[in-house]
């Protein structure tokens, strides 16, 4: 604005000053009345220019400070006025245009805390996800990523490149056609975790203007997977076998091969491996039942030493030389009375089965200060050696397979036992040692 006055006091100043020279010299020639010569009047008018340019110069200089003025008064009422509150302390004509920035200037700003709240939002989603989803651009950069993909890569990834956080030639590569806009997927091992990664392009107006990646842990349905196989494949072995004797036996007899004095003894086999049979089937029956959460939820008020009790007396009979003993104390639980039963029966039969002649299991019942039931099983049998201990509550897994085999085990009771106590919300504990026996204890939350 200044410029444009002092510009415009240009314009008018110039004329004046040819004006102002050629009035001089009419004003001469009025008050002389006669020019004796050419150079005379040149003279005069040379005088007349010169001041004319100063009395100009003076007036430009008049007109700068002038403009100055004016521009200030006009700027300093814009400058105190807060167009944020409504009032404007300005020149009329400049209210128009002020009203009109205010206008655009609120619409401005609610267009911006509309998007503020939306990036909000999407952020607020985005790392409520279990997955990872990292958002890169067409050189590899990171530009965003939720907080499942920093619990993966680690934090302050933004702004890197993704080759740089994960140095994997085939990841690399499903980046780099990923780009060039292929969708494609992988899986990847980091951390000792699986994930399933999903690379997907982003368009816009026919080009690609990045990579959405999204990272799934399949770590729990990978060994969920590996454990199903490997239980089948048990399951198939373990049931094979008593079923091979089974039928052998049965054919010999059917056809004749057998002689009077074996059938009885082969009847005797093959009952005892038909009993085998039907305790792995119910085993696995159990343990399903475990796996797809339809087992009984039916709870009762009952005394666990009664029930104690009752296990061991069922288990006596067959316990031998081996001597089965109840301490602790006396109290009553809220839980499942089968399942109860199960997890004793199981704990107190393995006690004996992997017992020593004239050995001894005592199963101890107590009360922890913070409300849990503790149920203690501690035999003098042969113990386990200490690498075994990690997969003792694995399915069919048996420390001593041959003693297993003689005793009938399944290889199921003490993953049986793991399932009930963490159905529970406890946990089971293992301290063995090798010829001094085992002692498996099991926390539940049970107490009323």
């Amino acid at each position: 604005m200044k410029k444009l006055i002092y510009r415009s006091m240009i314009w008018v100043t110039l004329p004046c000053i040819l004006l102002l020279s050629i009035a001089l010299c009419y004003l001469y020639f009025l008050y002389d009345g006669d020019i004796s010569g050419h150079y005379e009047f040149v003279d005069f008018f040379a005088v007349a220019i010169t001041v004319s340019v100063v009395v100009g110069l003076l007036f430009l200089v008049i007109a700068n400070y002038t403009s100055l003025r004016l521009t200030g008064r006009i700027t300093s009422s814009i400058e105190s006025t807060d167009l944020r509150k409504g009032s404007f302390n300005m020149y009329d004509e400049l209210v128009p245009f002020a009203v009109i920035i205010e206008r655009e200037k609120q619409a401005l700003r609610e267009r911006i805390e509309e998007l503020s709240n939306r990036a909000d939002t999407i952020e607020t989603i985005t790392d409520s996800m279990r997955e990872g989803l990292i958002l890169i651009d067409n050189d590899g950069v990171i530009i965003s990523a939720n907080s499942s993909a920093h619990r993966v890569f680690g934090d302050n990834i933004e702004n890197r490149n993704i080759n740089h956080i994960y140095r994997d030639g085939s990841f690399q590569q499903a980046v780099k056609q990923c780009i060039s806009g292929e969708n494609t997927e992988m899986q990847i091992e980091h951390d000792e975790r699986i994930f399933a990664v999903f690379f997907s392009p982003v368009f816009s107006n026919g080009s690609i203007r990045g990579v959405v990646i999204l990272l799934h842990d399949a770590t729990e349905r990978q060994r969920a997977e590996k454990q199903r196989r490997e239980f089948s494949a048990n399951v198939s072995h373990e049931l094979k076998t008593p079923l091979t004797t089974i039928s052998a036996l049965s054919e010999m007899i059917a056809q004749g091969m057998a002689m009077e004095s074996d059938i009885q003894t082969f009847a005797g086999r093959i009952t005892e491996q038909s009993g085998r049979l039907l305790l792995l089937i119910d085993d696995i029956i159990r343990l399903s039942e475990f796996d797809e959460g339809k087992n009984n939820r039916e709870v009762t008020s009952f005394c666990l030493w009664e029930l104690a009790e009752s296990v061991i007396t069922a288990l006596r009979d067959n316990a031998g030389s081996v001597d089965i003993q109840l301490t602790g104390e006396r109290f009553d639980v809220s839980a499942n009375n089968r399942m109860i039963d199960e997890l004793l029966y199981n704990l107190t039969d393995n006690g004996v089965k992997y017992n020593v002649e004239n050995g001894k299991v005592t199963v101890d019942l107590a009360r922890s200060e913070d409300g849990l039931c503790i149920i203690s099983v501690k035999d003098t049998g042969i113990g386990i050696s200490e690498e075994h201990h990690p997969h003792v509550f694995e399915r069919f897994y048996r420390a001593d397979k041959s003693r297993s085999k003689k005793t009938g085990g399944t290889g199921l009771g003490l993953s049986i036992v793991k399932h009930i106590t963490e159905y529970y919300n406890g946990h089971a504990e293992l301290y063995s040692k090798v010829g001094e026996g085992t002692t498996v204890t099991c926390y539940l939350k049970v107490i009323e």
